[in-house]
């Protein structure tokens, strides 16, 4: 499901040389003993490890809110997270928008500090998203990738929520950079982004990794 609108070599550059400068070396990796990353029903921005969901915008016309919403993807939801902005048509590479959260580094406020996540024990991620129709990138960040070539994959979304339960080995890097084999051990982050131009707006929920184990029970 890939689509020619955004070079994801520049992309990918773009706000993880941001992301990887402000965040700094990781102390250690430690398990993830939870998979859950955020279902939104406490109504804030911070995820299960006390870090916080970020707007990434990158390029003068190139715009990226985020706010906590009521409703979700399941009938029981009380809250989900949406993503709004622009691209410019005509936009390149480098005029990136959508959210990311971290998953190890420390809070702006310093209380609290969080290693990289260790997701090994887990086959892939889940999530659910809605937006304007078009294709979206959705990211995993290791610390072992030092080139910015993380692992990719494409979904396509309409306004209706759709549920993805994707494998790690379907996350593959774009292939510009150094070829690293996933271990799942130091994941450094979790993003979502607009693969389209123009005005858009795009829903987030219930993101968590899941074993097949746990979802055969």
């Amino acid at each position: 499901m890939r689509n020619s609108f955004v070079s994801a070599s520049t992309l990918v550059s773009v706000f993880t040389a941001i992301f990887l400068t402000s965040c700094g070396p990781a102390p250690k990796n430690s398990p993830m003993l939870s998979g859950l990353v955020d279902r939104f029903e406490d109504g804030d921005r911070s995820n299960e490890l006390g870090l916080e969901w970020e707007a990434i915008a990158s390029g003068p016309e190139t715009i990226s809110t985020l706010f906590v919403d009521t409703g979700g993807f399941a009938p029981q939801s009380v809250y989900y997270l949406t993503v709004g902005g622009s691209r410019p048509f005509g936009a390149s590479g480098s005029e990136v928008s959508g959210a990311r959260t971290r998953l190890s580094g420390s809070t702006r406020d310093g209380t609290v500090s969080v290693a990289l996540a260790d997701v090994s024990a887990y086959d892939g991620l889940s999530f659910t998203m809605q937006g304007t129709p078009g294709s979206y990138i959705v990211q995993l960040g290791t610390a072992a990738v030092s080139d910015f070539d993380f692992y990719n994959i494409y979904v396509e979304l309409d306004e209706r929520w759709r549920a993805f339960m994707v494998p790690f080995e379907d996350f593959h890097q774009e292939g510009f950079g150094q070829a690293r084999t996933w271990t799942g051990t130091d994941v450094t982050h979790i993003a979502f982004y607009v693969n389209l131009t123009g005005p858009f707006t795009f829903g987030i929920d219930d993101v968590e990794f899941y074993s097949e184990q746990d979802v055969q029970d």
